[in-house]
């Protein structure tokens, strides 16, 4: 079944809650679409008289730090993180304008095993170039595998809808280093010292780990999800 906004719904009359898997991401149409189809999933759902809606948003929301990220902590430095932070305030305005609607969640969904940079570089074979920083290693980012994503939206449909977080972190426990990704995956590594402190983005998982405990970050398992993605596995 295909739908899409502004056509009539063709599915069932009745649902209780919606998963939003869609958006636009950067280079593939316009950013601003995020909201659009964010706003659209909400409508629908009430139209089906849904309880809940589990959207994807982004650890683009977040800026470079230290230390892990709090839902709080949203200082946005590109487009995409712009629009998505864009999104969830529109969200919000649609939930103050339907009091009586279903509940959202915003899923800020970090580095998605296969679907990032750094699985694009070693999906294209050969020598894998990567930005160093000060501190002698890549850029570390907070990954989510598959089945932690998967892991976490059942925990966000099947907890009481008194405890749906408007917005939350969503990744493995951990940080992993895309460098460490690239020479588990057997690739060849190219260094551009950059000279800059270090680019971090780790995602606090405290609001997450009081719905369902995150699994421990494991590279090995990454790299799987990865290969699957790109066809690998039968």
């Amino acid at each position: 079944m295909q739908w899409s906004p502004g056509q009539p719904w063709p599915g069932p009359r009745r649902a209780r809650a919606i998963v939003a898997l869609w958006g636009v991401v950067p280079g593939k149409g316009a950013l601003a679409d995020n909201t659009v189809l964010a706003l659209a999933a909400q409508d629908l759902a009430l139209q089906l008289g849904a309880e809940r809606v589990l959207h994807c948003s982004s650890a683009a929301v977040y800026a470079p730090a230290p230390a892990p990220q709090a839902e709080e902590a949203a200082n946005p430095q590109s487009d995409y993180g712009h629009a998505k932070l864009a999104m969830e305030q529109a969200l919000q305005d649609w939930a103050g304008e339907h009091p009586e609607g279903p509940a959202f969640c915003a899923m800020r969904i970090g580095n998605v095993a296969g679907a990032d940079s750094a699985f694009a570089a070693i999906a294209r074979g050969g020598p894998v170039t990567m930005d160093r920083f000060a501190d002698g290693g890549g850029p570390r980012r907070s990954y989510l595998s598959h089945a932690m994503l998967a892991q976490a939206v059942d925990a966000l449909l099947s907890c009481p809808l008194s405890s749906l977080p408007r917005v939350v972190n969503l990744a493995d426990r951990g940080v992993i280093d895309m460098a460490d990704l690239v020479r588990a995956a057997g690739r060849a590594l190219l260094w551009n010292d950059t000279g800059r402190t270090g680019s971090t983005i780790t995602l606090d998982l405290a609001c997450l780990s009081r719905l369902t405990p995150p699994l421990a970050a494991d590279i090995t398992r990454l790299l799987a999800d990865g290969a699957f993605l790109a066809g690998e596995n039968p």
